[in-house]
């Protein structure tokens, strides 16, 4: 608790100091919330998986004048899973109750930037660009989080420059990116994401050097027409889902594995569009995202052998989410999404995802009853053998301003084959009391 509370301590000093003695009249603002969630397996041989957490956010703001806002909000994550291998382990508390703590944002942004119709903001940021509900395909100017498998659609802040510019009814946003920041992963849970065949090889990652030539930069327009809201935009980075770009057979059986695995991050352009209305109370939304890659070749050695292979070619391929809800009478509401190519897949992977939630309130909003589904499809010539399912129900009582306890699982198989299918191992109950303040 020591490291928490000092940390906690220069975050107020840094932020909150300056304006103690220039500015008598800015109020800050802390807000955040506490997250405790309780899980447990519900298969007799599910996986290793050490990624269940609770969490607690802590938020703090200031605006000392009509031009000028900070904010910034350090994350805490601890474990309720214990990492002892050893005897000696069991004398440290942090083995025990293991604790991650993070600056998760720290921006600042300036309003009327240079002239009234620009605004700037620069720092560790969440940029959100997209219109499906978290299943977006242009969304990659941040890493994704895939630290809780039940949670994949999260991101993690990065350091940008974003600008700003309002031109009446549209608006042009420019965004650079200093540094490429890689996917997060659950501990011991690799494999759920990015497949088992290195389980058995010595790896090792490649990151882009840090250096201004390989700095990533975006572009967006976006307006409306008619009551469509829509945006057109570019990306110039990488993925920041690693490829095997190095494979060198070579047994050592003293050791356990069959040889050294090297994996880098592919250079990628994406060309994106968004749009989303409502028409009759009926709400539609679409987003699709042309990725071009450059081309990677992996290289592959072996006793008495070398050659070479195109890991991914740079033939441009199409990501798309397309998606609908409504709210019936009586209260019920539907969505429903396709996603063509989840997260993780790219050229001739691309898989075929439906999602669909049926949601109802009951004894006096306090009750939220949650209907979840999902489809995936490989293979449409041979559905029977290519396909994954999962079941997401879920109860939540809302009965109190800013409290939610939610009880509910996560279930999911099908085939190997398919990304929910290799999952089987990981279905959860789960018991989730969230306080927002």
């Amino acid at each position: 608790m020591g490291k928490i509370k000092l940390i906690s301590f220069v975050l107020l000093i840094v932020i909150f100091g300056p304006f103690r003695f220039y500015d008598l009249y800015a109020q800050p603002e802390i807000g955040g919330f506490l997250q405790l969630d309780k899980r447990v397996y519900v298969n007799d041989n599910a996986l290793p998986l050490d990624d269940f957490y609770n969490r607690f956010r802590f938020e703090t703001s200031i605006s000392p004048n009509g031009n000028l806002y900070i904010f910034s909000s350090v994350d805490f994550r601890f474990y309720d899973v214990a990492r002892v291998d050893e005897l000696n382990d069991l004398e440290n508390i942090n083995q025990l109750f293991p604790t991650n703590i993070s600056l998760w944002e720290a921006y600042v942004s300036v309003y009327g930037f240079l002239i009234d119709d620009i605004d700037l903001k620069i720092g560790k940021q969440r940029i959100s660009w997209g219109t499906a509900d978290k299943l977006n395909q242009t969304d990659n100017l941040n890493s994704k989080d895939f630290s809780d498998i039940y949670n994949f659609t999260e991101k993690i802040p990065g350091w940008a420059a974003k600008l700003s510019y309002y031109l009446g009814d549209y608006t042009f946003t420019a965004v650079w990116l200093p540094n490429f920041e890689p996917v997060l992963l659950p501990r011991n849970g690799t494999s759920l994401f990015l497949g088992s065949d290195l389980a058995s090889l010595k790896d090792s990652v490649i990151l882009p050097a840090n250096k201004l030539g390989n700095s990533m930069f975006a572009f967006k327009l976006s307006g409306n027409i008619a009551g469509w809201d829509y945006s057109l935009s570019y990306f110039n980075g990488y993925d920041d889902i690693p490829i095997l770009t190095s494979l060198d057979f070579n047994p050592d059986p003293a050791n356990g594995n069959l040889g050294k695995a090297e994996l880098s991050f592919p250079k990628i352009q994406v060309i994106g569009a968004d749009f989303s209305t409502e028409i009759s109370g009926i709400g539609l939304w679409g987003e699709g995202a042309l990725v071009i890659p450059d081309k990677v070749f992996t290289d592959i050695s072996a006793p008495g052998m070398n050659y070479q292979t195109v890991a991914l070619d740079d033939k441009p391929y199409f990501k798309f989410t397309l998606g609908s809800d409504y709210t019936f009478p009586g209260g019920y509401y539907f969505n429903i999404q396709w996603m063509h190519g989840f997260f993780t897949e790219r050229a001739g992977e691309l898989n075929d995802y439906f999602f669909a939630s049926l949601e109802k309130v009951v004894f006096n909003n306090q009750l939220k009853i949650a209907l979840g589904g999902a489809l995936e499809v490989d293979r449409w010539n041979s559905i029977n053998e290519n396909y994954g399912y999962g079941f997401f129900p879920e109860l939540t009582y809302q009965g109190i301003d800013n409290l939610e306890i939610a009880v509910g699982t996560f279930l999911v198989g099908g085939k190997p084959v398919t990304l929910l299918g290799s999952w089987n191992d990981a279905n959860q109950a789960y018991l989730r009391v969230k306080v927002s303040f």
